[in-house]
């Protein structure tokens, strides 16, 4: 006789009441079709984190911050309190499941340390940050710039790490003979990039600038800090630090980010007369000193820089043509690829140089009288170095009062050109690589913009007298009259 079990309303028969599995009741269902009461899972099947299979789903592509993806898997685990990702070395997505199913069985066999030394590649890159020195040796194996800008580069990234160090600066520094500049770079050398911080860089343009004396040195200041920031950072382009993995840089890089000064205005005011200039130095010069004077020459009538001058050979220069050639010799390379280029002179001009030309005995245009032009300097070595001091003397007692009076001919030509020709005529004189650097420099004013508002007065009335400084006699009724 079988036996007949009731469980609620529900009969079930031929079965025992163990045998019935103790499922919970169902509460009743919900407006929205869902259970009121949760019911516990009935799979007891399932993978856990050291099977393939886990992995399968959860392993992915990594993207980085353009959206491109990684050719392979890789995972990430916590394990411990500690987070943690694996590349995992393929694009086969059982092969990687498998991977990190044996990463998690490291994890809890080797311990978190003992699994990041296996399956993470160790690091090239050394634990210290480059020093200055450090760099600058490594970069001049690598950049493309000439020895003169790159020298300049390094005397602004030593310059700034100086001062951003309080180094104390004597005038022995300046003495190479005696090892006092030797001494003092290898100071700077020896500290760390890491100096380079945003606000010590903040720190050092604002101590520079704050150090002038007058509303003129300020300005100066400015765009000389300027100009120092960027040829500083030159170092640091992406052109020279993919070349040089090996070096361990701050982060972020030296100057990245950094503050500049509001771009100052260049424009060239004229001071001085061109045409009494040239005449005095036809007449205290031309026979006194004949090297200096045609240099001169150079300068004014053909607007030549001092290196373009010093490198200047004779076969440069073509007298029947009546023109100059500026390009790359034996001897010299450009500013510049926009400085070559062909420049005019006068017939005037032609004709003095054909007179030095019959004299001369090298293939230099200016003679360096016999000298090299002194111990070589950072930046820029002059072949007549001599000849230009004594010109730049000349200058400066005849008025020229510019830090660069030889560079205040080359100005002069350009704003006589602007002024007869216009701004393109004076860009190509020049040389600029843009027009746009010569329209910085030189107003493009053919004609006076004046108005003759002078014209509506009469000058001979017009006193001192009128403005309150001291009377004048045909004022002097009119107030004697108000007066009384």
């Amino acid at each position: 006789m079988s036996a007949r079990i009731t469980i609620g309303t529900a009969s079930v028969k031929g079965q025992r009441a163990d045998d019935i599995p103790n499922k919970p009741e169902q509460a009743a269902t919900r407006p929205c079709g869902k259970s009121g009461k949760q019911v516990a899972n009935q799979n007891r099947g399932g993978v856990g984190k050291n099977s393939a299979n886990y992995w399968t789903g959860r392993i992915f592509k990594a993207k980085n911050d353009r959206g491109e993806e990684s050719p392979n898997y890789c995972m990430r685990i916590a394990f411990k309190g500690r987070r943690m990702a694996f590349g995992l070395g393929t694009s086969n997505q059982g092969a990687a499941a498998a991977r990190a199913a044996n990463i998690y069985n490291d994890l809890l066999t080797l311990g978190i340390e003992g699994t990041l030394a296996k399956h993470r590649a160790p690091l090239d890159k050394p634990e210290a940050v480059a020093t200055v020195g450090e760099w600058i040796t490594a970069a001049a194996g690598v950049a493309e710039a000439s020895k003169a800008s790159f020298n300049s580069y390094c005397v602004c990234l030593r310059k700034i790490a100086g001062d951003i160090l309080a180094m104390k600066k004597s005038a022995k520094r300046f003495g190479p003979k005696k090892g006092g500049a030797a001494d003092y770079r290898a100071s700077v050398d020896s500290a760390s990039l890491e100096i380079f911080t945003l606000s010590a860089i903040q720190k050092w343009r604002l101590d520079y600038v704050a150090r002038a004396k007058n509303p003129a040195q300020e300005r100066s200041k400015k765009t000389t800090c300027n100009s120092m920031i960027r040829m500083a950072r030159s170092l640091f382009a992406p052109k020279i630090v993919k070349f040089l993995p090996e070096l361990l840089l701050p982060a972020p890089l030296p100057f990245a980010g950094v503050e500049f000064f509001p771009r100052q205005s260049a424009k060239y005011f004229s001071r001085i007369d061109p045409k009494s200039l040239l005449q005095a130095a036809q007449t205290d010069l031309a026979q006194a000193d004949p090297p200096a004077f045609l240099v001169m020459l150079l300068a004014l009538s053909a607007g030549l820089r001092r290196g373009e001058i010093d490198s200047l050979c004779w076969h440069q220069v073509d007298p029947s043509r009546e023109l100059i050639r500026i390009e790359s010799t034996e001897s010299a390379s450009l500013k510049t690829s926009d400085s070559r280029g062909e420049v005019a002179i006068d017939p005037q001009v032609s004709v003095i140089l054909q007179g030095f030309r019959a004299r001369a005995t090298g293939r230099f245009v200016i003679e360096a009288d016999g000298s090299d032009g002194g111990p070589k300097k950072w930046g820029q070595h002059y072949r007549a170095d001599a000849v230009f001091a004594r010109l730049t003397a000349w200058l400066r007692a005849h008025g020229v009062t510019a830090r660069k009076p030889l560079h205040e001919l080359r100005k002069e030509l350009g704003a006589l050109v602007t002024a007869e020709h216009g701004i393109y005529a004076a860009s190509r004189v020049l040389r600029h690589s843009t027009v746009s650097t010569t329209a910085a420099h030189y107003s493009d004013l053919k004609t006076r913009p004046v108005v003759n508002v002078g014209a509506w007065i009469t000058p001979e009335n017009v006193t001192v007298g009128s403005f309150g400084a001291e009377s004048s006699p045909a004022s002097e009724p009119a107030t004697r009259k108000k007066s009384a």
